[in-house]
């Protein structure tokens, strides 16, 4: 984020605040400096009774990892699909798949380091 000089910051809330404007912060912005902070996939706060802070996160970062896990998984079965049923013009390229599988592995790397915390 832009550091903005103390009295420029003052006088653009007070002229928000004028145009009847709440917050400025962005609804883009506030997740994003949410994220890496306990959050699960769903993006909500992983919270549970009984496990610390560091838990928790640790429990986040390995719901995030398998939900991107499963994203980049219907990307390569519906590539296989294709590649079984349509063209070679409407098939994802060897470089990609190759890619995905190489996301897919350290993802389900980082699932595995969360949930036996060793990240």
């Amino acid at each position: 984020m832009l550091d903005i000089p103390r009295h420029l910051a003052e006088r653009l809330e007070t002229t928000l605040k004028a145009q009847g404007m709440g917050d400025p912060t962005p609804a883009l912005v506030a997740h994003l400096s949410l994220m890496h902070h306990g959050e699960s996939a769903d993006g909500t706060l992983w919270e549970e009774d009984g496990l610390g802070l560091g838990r928790c996160g640790d429990l986040a970062l390995a719901s995030r990892s398998l939900q991107g896990l499963h994203g980049i998984l219907q990307i390569l079965h519906a590539a296989h699909l294709t590649r079984q049923h349509a063209g070679p013009e409407q098939q994802l390229g060897d470089h990609l798949q190759g890619a995905l599988l190489q996301a897919g592995r350290q993802l389900a790397q980082t699932a595995s380091d969360a949930v036996h915390g060793r990240r």
